[in-house]
């Protein structure tokens, strides 16, 4: 009973080898005292610990449910367990009985009633404002702006070459990547969640142009004679597996699905400038927008590890790469930092294949928007 709950567990469950006389029933009884553990840790938790251990603690549980009336609440739950425990040992020998009923009553006596006064509540914007520095605010802004510039110069030549800017498979993927996050996934739950709705409007203005010029770009194929029911079908494939994407992957920030799907994006923007021979839909704006917008991203991601609202920037930029590079708990894992990797290398290659394209067409890189 001295040892945190997990390890009573432990020891409970241990307690089917044990090969001497009362011992299942000294097993059982010690289920409810588990429980009558786990609420006095949990109390003696909220009381001294930092808020974050409040989001799985149990009086914080037993608040978050049932407001003012959850001190009386667990009262009656902790009395309940009490009378199962005293129940349960009266199948137990004296002297086991002794030894645990004096270690309930010496461990266990912050369950018995006298809580501490509920936590005030925050805001959820006042928690989401306090929980980032000012640094990861500012990179999050530069990455809209980067990723702006990009929509807008993506919209503006799809209307101006009467085509699609953005390769198909990552539309589908980014036009229900902005719809799930910003619908489906605690809708308007917070800033991000909000500006969200605003990308998925940008992306359904250029499905829109992929709707309206893309069976022209496959011509005499089974694709551009079914381009609009196909539309239709890839548009529920990418919802469904974006969808659940997040949800298996425990990917509440979207950094595995997002750097993924801005992964996909650069290889296939290489490989549509390829494919069409021409810069027709793509520009200079377009790439630097996406590679400097993605660029902040990460940056903004990596700020989340590495600083707090108490220090805003890292000690020195070596000390932020060192610790970035080497973070392995999400949001940043191994796996985003590898795929940022080559989505920042693929994006400076698109950069200069399409800068080549353009000159070789005649065109000015820096004034063709």
């Amino acid at each position: 009973m001295e040892l945190a709950p997990s390890e009573l567990r432990v020891v409970r469950d241990l307690g089917r080898s044990w090969d001497r006389p009362g011992a299942e029933a000294l097993r059982e009884a010690l289920r409810p005292a588990e429980t009558l553990a786990y609420v006095a840790w949990d109390v003696t938790r909220y009381a001294t610990g930092p808020e974050t251990i409040r989001r799985t603690n149990i009086y914080a549980a037993f608040i978050d449910t049932h407001g003012a009336a959850a001190a009386d609440r667990l009262r009656d739950e902790v009395a309940d367990f009490r009378a199962q425990l005293e129940k349960r040992l009266q199948s137990v020998g004296a002297a086991d009985r002794e030894r645990l009923q004096r270690a309930v009553a010496l461990h266990c006596a912050a369950a018995w009633g006298d809580y501490p006064e509920p936590a005030p509540e925050r805001h959820e914007e006042e928690a989401t404002a306090d929980g980032v520095s000012s640094a990861v605010v500012l990179f999050g802004m530069l990455c809209v702006v980067g990723w702006l510039v990009a929509y807008v110069a993506i919209i503006y030549r799809g209307f101006a070459d009467q085509t699609y800017g953005v390769p198909l498979a990552a539309l589908f993927a980014n036009l229900t990547w902005e719809f799930a996050y910003g619908f489906l996934l605690d809708p308007l739950g917070d800033y991000f969640h909000t500006a969200s709705i605003f990308g998925f409007l940008v992306d359904a203005v250029i499905a829109w142009q992929v709707w309206k010029y893309g069976a022209a770009q496959f011509p005499d194929s089974a694709l551009g004679r079914h381009f609009r029911p196909l539309f239709g079908l890839f548009v529920a494939v990418a919802l469904s597996v974006n969808y659940h994407a997040f949800i298996d992957l425990a990917d509440p920030d979207g950094e595995y699905t997002g750097f993924g799907i801005n992964l996909m994006m650069s290889i296939l923007y290489i490989k549509m400038l390829e494919d069409r021979g021409s810069p027709a839909g793509q520009s200079m704006y377009i790439a630097l927008g996406k590679w400097l917008g993605t660029l902040c991203a990460w940056i903004a991601t990596a700020l989340t590890v590495t600083t707090s609202p108490q220090r805003t920037w890292p000690t020195s930029w070596s000390d932020f790469g060192r610790k970035a590079l080497g973070n392995r708990s999400y949001p940043l894992t191994p796996l985003i930092n590898v795929m940022y990797g080559w989505t920042f290398l693929l994006d400076a290659a698109y950069c200069v294949l399409l800068h080549r394209r353009l000159r070789a067409a005649g065109m000015s890189p820096w004034r063709r928007f």
